[in-house]
């Protein structure tokens, strides 16, 4: 059976997910997701230019399904239900025991500033924050939207060092206290 390059992209970037995530990038070296596909190593390179690529486009799948999930948030009326909801889906996420915090927040500390990985990440937090402003009707300078990116991070980086889901939740009545007051 002949592996076609768009189904060779597909186990390459399933796989990337898979390791990237789980394991870390830097720890996650290329045969590793190579073996992990059950492809052929041309194909790694018929399809990216090296690892940066690949960690870029991982990372762009990533955001992809962000923005799905950002668009299904939308259609909330509520702006404080919609907050409510998007805390919500951290809160069940961290509980699945597949969670492994952020992924972007996770690249972040592993990829070149100058990368296109770095450049996906940024866009992460430029459209977490985008969300977050159009919920509460502010611009995105505002410091309710900064304190909501700082409650995911914190949220989302102390359960998973401390593999302790509830602290999502704990971030998640900080969040809902604060919106309260607005």
């Amino acid at each position: 059976m002949t592996v076609t390059r768009s189904s060779a992209r597909a186990k390459l970037l399933d796989a990337a997910a898979t390791l990237f995530y789980r394991d870390g990038i830097t720890a996650t070296g290329i045969d590793r997701v190579i073996a992990h596909a059950g492809v052929a190593k041309a194909s790694l390179y018929n399809n990216f230019a090296g690892k940066d690529e690949l960690v870029a486009a991982y990372l762009s799948v990533r955001l992809e399904r962000f923005d799905q999930t950002l668009a299904t948030l939308m259609e909330i009326a509520d702006p404080l239900a919609r907050i409510d909801a998007f805390f919500d889906r951290l809160e069940a996420n961290a509980a699945s025991g597949q969670f492994g915090g952020c992924p972007f927040s996770r690249a972040a500390v592993e990829v070149n500033p100058d990368s296109p990985a770095h450049r996906v990440i940024v866009e992460f937090y430029r459209r977490l924050g985008s969300f977050f402003a159009q919920t509460l009707g502010v611009d995105i300078e505002d410091a309710g939207v900064k304190q909501l990116i700082v409650c995911y991070n914190g949220a989302m980086s102390s359960a998973s060092v401390l593999k302790d889901p509830s602290l999502v939740g704990a971030a998640h009545d900080l969040v809902r206290a604060s919106t309260m007051r607005r």
